[in-house]
């Protein structure tokens, strides 16, 4: 029989991705989510659900043998106002999954989590994280149920959302015909393709990423500026590009260099030979958001 899925938050940016490349491994996938998939497949199963509601999820889980969780407040400057809904969502609504994945003899449990957790900053969303990523690790130590925990770089790419920072800036250059830009442009971030990061996220159900931590990043470090460069060139812009002064009545909690950490000998940073180039990526995805917003 093939292997039962669950992925929770499978209707969002990340989640929807991995469950489609799930899906055409042969998994049998079920996504549950609060909101309905837009992208969901004609052999993956919905469930229409929260994750902070218990029945919800023991339904969900009994049966199945793999979980995936995407689930989260995941956008900083959100956590940064809400940190109590932060600490519901990502620690609390996970505590349950991760008791009944003991209960109903969960063979692996996948947690998304962020590179946020090995720097300095990132605000409550950063606490949040790491704050799961301790639980993850206790639950196996006193229950034995096995793990991967999938830090994340920078993402981008098909499917992204508002609060995705390419997808903002690639917006905002589309209905007002300049590219602007509000932070550090001198940051340097370790971008990949949302496609390439749900490739390599399948693999976590691999025994030889069982129990560890896999950093997934892209292959090489890009500064702000240059991304900027090319969105301009790529929407014919000439180079308009403006920087935008910070507002210095918000709090600004973004990292300016990709933080790793690899202290921990069970951290890990995946290396695998697919890689779809920033250039075509940014391209792609500024086609697909011209769709979009020309509309509007």
């Amino acid at each position: 029989m093939k292997k039962k899925i669950i992925v929770f938050g499978g209707s969002g940016f990340l989640g929807s991705h991995v469950a489609d490349e799930l899906s055409s491994q042969g998994f049998n996938v079920t996504i549950f989510d609060k909101k309905n998939s837009q992208w969901i497949r004609k052999d993956q199963k919905f469930i229409k659900g929260n994750i902070l509601d218990i029945k919800s999820l023991e339904k969900a889980i009994k049966g199945s043998s793999i979980i995936f969780n995407f689930a989260s407040i995941s956008d900083i400057g959100e956590a940064l106002q809400n940190p109590t809904d932060t600490a519901k969502v990502n620690i609390l609504a996970l505590i349950q999954i991760l008791k009944l994945c003991v209960k109903y003899k969960i063979k692996q449990y996948v947690h998304a989590s962020t590179i946020y957790v090995g720097g300095e900053h990132g605000g409550f969303y950063k606490s949040s994280k790491l704050a799961s990523e301790s639980y993850v690790e206790e639950f196996y130590k006193i229950h034995g149920l096995k793990y991967t925990i999938l830090r994340y770089g920078t993402l981008y790419g098909p499917r992204s959302d508002k609060n995705n920072g390419l997808h903002q800036i690639i917006k905002n250059a589309i209905l007002k015909n300049r590219v602007e830009y509000s932070g550090n442009p001198e940051a340097a971030r370790d971008y990949i393709n949302v496609i390439d990061a749900a490739k390599a996220s399948s693999k976590a159900i691999s025994k030889v990423f069982q129990n560890k931590i896999i950093i997934i990043s892209g292959s090489e470090t890009k500064k702000v500026r240059d991304i900027l460069k090319m969105i301009s060139e790529t929407m014919s812009f000439k180079n308009n590009i403006k920087y935008l002064k910070r507002d210095k009545t918000k709090l600004h909690t973004h990292y300016i260099r990709t933080p790793y950490t690899f202290k921990d000998p069970l951290v890990m940073k995946f290396n695998e030979n697919f890689h779809i180039d920033i250039g075509q990526g940014l391209v792609n995805l500024i086609k697909e958001l011209k769709t979009i917003y020309n509309k509007k």
